[in-house]
């Protein structure tokens, strides 16, 4: 199989492509700068549509992970590239034929705990710029699609390289600036980036008969829930930091993200009210309907994702 993939210069987007590449499929790759992979490679702007149709043409699907992740983007900029770009990465596909679009189960997150949750409508309506674009790029997905379409919304990915939870955890630890709300007592389900890539790839392979996957989205997890001090301690201990990590009441670290989103000088605030709600709050997931539907079950437990990340510092 001939695959466009967009982004992959992230940790989730590399990870699927080198699946992809080991089991002999053809991967071109999409993104603003060089990913280092030994694939086929366009180096361009997912905000380009000529640019977008150009490179994907000939291929046999579309896998759309490109996007601006960021805790506190310019509105333009997360429209741009995650509803704009996605406007492009959705025409791409319907000149190859199928598409898998990665999104976020922050989606559907209402401020309330997810126990047992399934995949449910995208329809956040809060502040956070990046979920709520995210949310506008799965519904121009999802809204008559014209080929054979899957979204897949990765919960909580991470493992060795990881800029988002991995590395904001030990930043945060090495600056002294490491809190929870509530002592870290959620309980959250996480997804080692090897079990979420393998469940994007079984996305595309769904792709390819008219089954019950299509034209729906589906939040994977490693299914392995565990309290979020569980996790962010094991991370530490992966990287050899021993830092007490300070708890904050759950209204406190709330109000206290707001008015950092406010008055941090920086791109990247420490806390906003929308992580100090995902944190003091339970989100895990039923994973039976999804494993069944996309034939995927995830490998990497949380002790052994951690020893894998273990051994990545050593």
């Amino acid at each position: 199989m001939k695959v466009f993939l967009t982004g992959a210069t992230s940790l989730l987007g590399r990870t699927v492509a080198q699946q992809m590449l080991l089991r002999g499929d053809t991967v071109t790759t999409y993104q603003r700068s060089a990913s280092g992979l030994d694939t086929s490679e366009v180096l361009g702007d997912i905000r380009n549509r000529e640019q977008v149709l150009t490179a994907s043409r000939g291929h046999d699907a579309v896998l759309h992970l490109a996007a601006l992740v960021a805790p506190r983007p310019k509105w333009s900029a997360a429209y741009s590239i995650n509803v704009d770009g996605t406007t492009n990465a959705r025409a791409a596909a319907e000149h190859c034929g199928r598409f898998v679009h990665i999104s976020s189960p922050s989606v559907a997150f209402h401020g309330t705990p997810s126990m047992g949750a399934t995949s449910e409508v995208a329809s956040y309506s809060g502040r956070d710029r990046y979920t709520s674009t995210k949310v506008l790029a799965e519904r121009l997905v999802l809204d008559n699609p014209r080929v054979p379409t899957v979204v897949v919304r990765p919960h909580l990915v991470w493992g060795p390289g990881d800029e988002q939870l991995v590395g904001r955890v030990i930043s945060r630890a090495l600056q002294g600036r490491l809190a929870l709300p509530d002592h870290g007592r959620a309980l959250v389900d996480s997804t080692y980036v090897d079990d979420a890539a393998a469940a994007i790839v079984a996305a595309l392979d769904a792709t390819a008969y008219d089954g019950p996957a299509l034209g729906r989205a589906w939040t994977v997890t490693g299914n392995d829930p565990r309290p979020v001090a569980e996790l962010v301690q094991g991370i530490l201990r992966a990287a050899n930091i021993s830092k007490k990590i300070r708890s904050v009441p759950a209204p406190i670290a709330k109000r206290l993200g707001t008015i950092l989103e406010h008055t941090w000088p920086g791109s990247e605030p420490p806390l906003t009210a929308f992580a100090a709600q995902q944190l003091s709050m339970a989100h895990w997931f039923d994973q039976r309907e999804v494993q069944s539907v996309l034939q995927w079950t995830p490998l990497v437990s949380v002790e052994a994702g951690l020893l894998r990340l273990a051994a990545s510092f050593n």
